[in-house]
C-alpha cells in the first residue's frame, strides 16, 4: 500500500537518533566513537515567553528550495512535544507537505532540576496543555492549569517571531498534538479557534473538556479538524464522537472534519497518525480562490472541455461527476498513486472559497438523489442530516448482496443500476407502496453489446445514459448511449452520443448536473489516467426524437 511505503520512507529519515560509528587509534587501540547526525534543515531557535518568562526553542524546517524562491508564502504547521515529534513530522512534511514550514513548540528548558528530576525534561508539557488546577498536595512542583497563558505565547511570540523572520501565509496557519498535545489542540478550538485555520488532534481525552467545563466561545467555527484515536483506544471513542457531533453542530458550511481510526494502541497510532493528518492536510485549502458555482469554471459550448483543468484533474485517474442540488458540493472518485482504489472526494463552497478533501470510506460509485437526501455508494448509502451526511448504511433486501457498481434513483424512487460483470447488465426497481420490487433486467435496447453498465436515470425517467463496450456503429473501446422513453414507456433504440463525446479512448459514468445544464462524463486513457470531461446538456435534446 502506498501509506505504508510513505511510512516506512518517513521513518527511514528520521535520524534524530542514529549515529554512526568511526574508529580511532587511542593509544594504539582501536575503540568506536559514536558521531550523532542531525535532521536536515532543522534551526534550533532560543525564543523566549515573554509574559511568563521562560524559555523554549522553536525547532524550524524551512521546504527545500526556499533560498531560491523569494516571492512565496508559505503555509506553516506548528507543532508541541518538539522533541518527540520532530523526526516523523519532518519525513512526513518532506514527502506531503513539500511547501510547508515546520515549527516545533519543545518544552521549557529553564526548569528547575528538581522538578526535571521528577517529571522528566518533558516536565512543563503538564503545565502547558492543561486547562484544570490541581493542588500542591497532588503535584507539589508543578502548576496545572497554564493552557491560556501557553496560548498566549504561541500567538505572541511565536507567531511573532517565526512571520517576521520568514515568507509565510498567516492565514494558513496549522497546528499538530498528540495526547495531551491534542487535548491542548482542542481547548484552543474551543476558546480560541482562529488562532489556527487546521487542526490535528491525535488521541485527546477531549472527555476532560465536559468534567472541567470548557465550553465554546464562538458559535461559528470557520475551521478543518482531523481528529484520530487508535483502535485499542476504545475509552476514547464515545467521547470523540461526542466532541465532533458538537463541532458539527457549529457548522456553517465553513467546517470540514475528518474522525479517523488508525490502527493501534495510544503509542503504536502515533506515526500512522502523522503520515494519515499530512495526508489530509495536504489536501485541505490547496485550490486557488476560485468564485461561483461549478468550481468557478466558464461554461462549455457543445464541445467537451475538460472540467476543471488544473484544479480536480491530476496525473491520476478522475471519474464519476456528481452535484448536490445546491451545486456547493461536488463528489468523484480519484485513483493511481497515493490515492489507493478509487478514493472518494469531494471539493466543497465553504466560507466563500472551494475546499477539497477525502470522504471515507471508500464505497461504490457517488450518486446523489434528485433532493439531496440520499448520498447512494453502490449497494451502500449516507442520509443527509444536519451536521453533514451519516455513517456509511447498506441497502436492505432485495439489493444488500448484489455487486453494484452505480446505482441511480429518479424523483420517484425507482432505482437503476448495473451488476458488477464482465458481461455486467443494467437493471431497475420500483418504488411500490413503499418497498422495492424484486429488479427486472432492461431489454436488449439497453442491454448489447459485451456489457453495459454506469446507468444514469433522468429525475422524470425521460431517458436513460449508459456506457457499452463493442455494440455496432461504436467509435473503438466503451461508448456513451441514450434512450429515450417512449409514450407507451418501453425504451426507445439506443442512440450513441456521437464523435464529440466518443472517441476511440473509453468514455464512461455520464451524469447531467441537478439544474440539467451540463453533461459529464469520463474518457480514459488506460491504466490509472483519465479525465473528467463537461459539455453544455443541449447534446442531449439534440438527439431526442423528434
Amino acid at each position: 500500500m502506498e501509506t505504508t511505503k510513505l511510512l516506512v520512507l518517513t521513518l527511514a529519515i528520521s535520524l534524530n537518533t542514529v549515529f554512526a560509528q568511526k574508529s580511532i587509534e587511542n593509544d594504539g587501540k582501536q575503540t568506536a566513537e559514536k558521531s550523532y547526525l542531525e535532521l536536515p534543515r532543522i534551526k534550533v531557535i532560543p525564543i523566549k515567553d515573554a509574559k511568563n518568562d521562560r524559555q523554549y526553542e522553536l525547532y524550524i524546517k524551512l521546504p527545500e528550495g526556499y533560498s531560491e524562491d523569494s516571492k512565496t508564502k508559505h503555509p506553516v504547521i506548528y507543532y508541541t512535544d518538539a522533541m518527540w515529534h520532530v523526526e516523523i513530522l519532518s519525513g512526513a512534511v518532506e514527502y506531503i507537505m513539500e511547501d510547508a514550514i515546520l515549527v516545533g513548540i519543545s518544552w521549557q528548558k529553564d526548569i528547575e532540576e528538581d522538578v526535571k528530576q521528577k517529571y522528566g525534561v518533558h516536565a512543563s508539557r503538564f503545565e502547558d496543555y492543561s486547562f484544570w488546577k490541581t493542588t500542591p498536595a497532588e503535584h507539589p512542583l508543578l502548576q496545572f492549569g497554564q493552557a491560556s497563558n501557553h496560548l498566549d505565547f504561541i500567538s505572541n511570540d511565536v507567531f511573532n517571531y517565526v512571520e517576521q523572520h520568514y515568507r509565510t501565509n498567516p492565514s494558513n496557519r496549522s497546528y499538530f498534538g498528540y495526547s495531551l498535545g491534542g487535548l491542548f489542540g482542542a481547548y484552543i478550538i474551543m476558546t480560541q479557534p482562529y488562532t489556527f485555520k487546521n487542526y490535528i488532534l491525535g488521541s485527546p481525552s477531549v472527555h476532560l473538556l465536559t468534567k472541567h467545563k470548557i465550553e465554546f466561545k464562538n458559535k461559528r467555527l470557520n475551521v478543518n479538524v482531523f481528529i484520530s484515536r487508535g483502535t485499542l483506544e476504545e475509552g476514547l471513542r464515545q467521547p470523540i464522537s461526542e466532541f465532533v457531533t458538537s463541532l458539527k453542530a457549529r457548522n456553517d458550511n465553513s467546517l470540514s472534519i475528518e474522525n479517523a481510526v488508525i490502527e493501534g494502541n495510544h503509542k503504536t497510532a502515533f506515526p500512522m497518525t502523522a503520515v494519515r493528518s499530512m495526508q489530509w492536510l495536504s489536501q485541505m485549502n490547496n485550490l486557488p480562490d476560485l468564485k461561483g458555482p461549478y468550481l468557478g469554471q466558464r461554461p462549455p459550448s457543445l464541445i467537451p472541455e475538460l472540467f476543471a483543468p488544473d484544479i480536480i484533474q491530476t496525473e491520476y485517474r478522475e471519474a464519476e461527476a456528481a452535484f448536490t442540488p445546491d451545486l456547493k458540493e461536488f463528489y468523484f472518485r480519484r485513483r493511481g498513486g497515493k490515492y489507493e482504489n478509487n478514493t472518494l472526494v469531494v471539493v466543497k463552497y465553504m466560507d466563500g472559497r472551494w475546499i477539497e478533501s477525502v470522504v471515507p470510506p471508500r464505497a461504490g460509485e457517488p450518486f446523489i438523489s434528485p433532493d439531496g437526501k440520499i448520498l447512494y455508494l453502490g449497494n451502500k448509502y449516507r442520509e443527509r442530516t444536519n451536521s453533514g451526511w451519516s455513517e456509511v448504511k447498506s441497502l436492505d433486501s432485495p439489493f444488500k448482496d448484489i455487486p453494484i457498481m452505480r446505482l441511480t434513483a429518479s424523483s420517484k424512487g425507482t432505482y437503476y443500476f448495473d451488476i458488477a460483470a464482465a458481461d455486467g447488465t443494467i437493471w431497475y426497481s420500483r418504488l411500490i407502496d413503499g418497498a422495492y420490487e424484486k429488479p427486472n433486467e432492461l431489454g436488449k435496447e439497453i442491454n448489447s453489446g459485451i456489457y453495459s453498465s454506469h446507468p444514469f436515470i433522468a429525475p422524470d425517467e425521460s431517458w436513460l445514459i449508459w456506457d457499452s463496450k463493442d455494440r455496432e456503429g461504436g467509435y473503438g473501446d466503451a461508448d456513451l448511449y441514450i434512450s429515450f422513453r417512449q409514450k407507451d414507456g418501453s425504451w426507445g433504440t439506443a442512440i450513441n452520443l456521437g464523435d464529440k463525446i466518443n472517441t476511440e479512448f473509453a468514455e464512461a459514468y455520464g451524469s447531467v448536473s441537478p439544474d440539467g445544464k451540463y453533461f459529464f462524463f469520463h474518457r480514459s486513457f488506460g491504466g490509472d489516467t483519465g479525465d473528467i470531461f463537461w459539455v453544455d446538456a443541449q447534446v442531449i435534446d439534440d438527439l431526442r426524437p423528434k
